[in-house]
């Protein structure tokens, strides 16, 4: 009984969703944000064009958010301090909180009291940013150059003798996990379970069609993350190790700390945020260059050209495609009145593709010049980890263009994962020659 119950509420929920997509399409010229479509998850950059051409700010019924998509407005939000990323301060926190707590999440709930940099304002983003960026200067992530290839060697070494490999599970998910753990000073054989709890929680942060086990997992797999940085972090706070949680520990700034919560909150971050982006840039560059083999050609040729092709492979196939900010007070911007706590989704992927930003935006080029975007953010909370992934992926390339330089993509139209706010792929197998 309980289970027909579950079906008839979903069947419910979907004939609403899809009368909230015929509403937008008849008060937005046929244009809708349908994020559960086939049409959609293989390619949404259509429906991001279609929006910036009717509405560069448009509300979307489905997602009850405004949706922004033109870059000059995208990057405005994300660097004004009119638009707060800190959702404490309006009223969908208690909503959050009365779930959080109907649901006995109550480590969840202790989390959102104590956010990451990640869901800060200034001051007290600046105050952490400051004493998180010890760990990421530009002189310690350039060193980590050797290691970085001896890892992507090592994936590699794996698999050189067979006639193929995936390259999501035998590279793009391995690599960037091993060298946050290494940073953190993690233990090896925790790296599995690292990558399962990461993929678990992000089903739950933009996932579509998630159903409630999978909120669950995803709920579940935060509190361990949460608990596991817990035991590590006080087990070492009296005597700091020299790697990134040591220096977290020690970190200071002018008399100032991070507090415990503060410091599970930045490890979470670092660990989801940086395995999960340079995964799938990876996955989605080699997809890209498939399917512009001439562009392929040329880099397999002349290897300087990958760092340029990153740029426009971020740009290009973004792995964050969303972000969301909140009006900080009532006002008006681009001539129309918001509310205060008014919910914004910044689409990374729509500005991207703006044709005031980068000419012919739709069209892959790995020669374009002033590539224009804003993958890792911009602003006060631009990606803190950017120089690291843009160096773990140029090693991956390079190394799979000398191993392999005659792979080929065994699935053709691989499917794409289906995630409102991270792009990317679950697998994509490659034959070696």
């Amino acid at each position: 009984m309980k289970s027909f119950f579950s079906k008839f509420k979903n069947l419910l929920l979907i004939g609403a969703y899809k009368t909230l997509v015929i509403f937008e399409k008849l008060t937005n010229k046929g244009i809708a944000l349908d994020f559960i479509s086939k049409d959609y998850i293989d390619d949404p950059y259509k429906t991001y064009n279609s929006m910036r051409s009717h509405k560069p700010i448009l509300f979307s019924q489905t997602t009850r958010l405004y949706w922004v998509t033109k870059m000059e407005f995208a990057q405005e939000m994300l660097r004004d301090k009119r638009f707060s990323v800190d959702d404490r301060k309006y009223p969908i926190a208690d909503k959050r909180r009365k779930e959080f707590k109907k649901a006995g999440r109550e480590i969840m709930l202790e989390q959102f009291e104590n956010p990451s940099m990640l869901k800060l304002d200034p001051p007290d983003h600046s105050r952490i940013r400051k004493l998180v960026q010890y760990g990421f200067t530009n002189r310690y992530i350039t060193s980590l150059e050797p290691e970085i290839k001896q890892i992507v060697e090592g994936c590699l070494d794996k698999v050189h003798n067979q006639d193929s490999f995936d390259l999501i599970e035998d590279l793009a998910k391995p690599l960037p996990a091993i060298v946050i753990a290494k940073m953190m000073g993690l233990p090896n054989e925790d790296l599995d379970q690292f990558q399962a709890w990461s993929e678990d929680l992000l089903v739950g942060v933009g996932g579509i069609g998630t159903s409630k086990e999978e909120i669950k997992k995803s709920g579940d797999a935060y509190e361990a993350l949460i608990r596991y940085f817990e035991k590590i972090i006080l087990s070492r706070k009296d005597k700091p190790s020299d790697d990134f949680i040591g220096k977290l520990i020690q970190a200071e700034e002018e008399g100032d700390k991070l507090n415990i919560k503060e410091m599970y909150g930045t490890c979470l971050l670092l660990l989801i945020a940086g395995h999960e982006t340079t995964t799938r840039l990876i996955g989605n560059g080699i997809l890209t260059l498939f399917n512009h083999p001439e562009q392929m050609k040329s880099i397999k040729e002349n290897f300087e050209l990958i760092p340029n092709a990153i740029e426009e492979m971020l740009r290009f196939e973004p792995p964050v495609h969303a972000t969301v900010r909140f009006a900080e007070n009532d006002m008006v911007y681009a001539e129309k009145k918001y509310k205060r706590g008014t919910p914004f989704a910044v689409s990374i992927a729509g500005a991207n593709r703006d044709p005031d930003a980068n000419p012919n935006p739709n069209i892959f080029d790995i020669f374009r010049k002033d590539i224009k975007h804003i993958s890792f953010g911009y602003g006060p909370h631009m990606c803190i980890g950017a120089s690291l992934a843009r160096i773990e992926s140029r090693i991956a390339f390079e190394i799979l263009f000398e191993r392999f330089s005659n792979m080929s993509l065994q699935n053709k139209n691989p499917e794409w994962g289906k995630n409102l706010i991270f792009r990317g792929f679950d697998n994509l197998r490659i034959h070696t020659n």
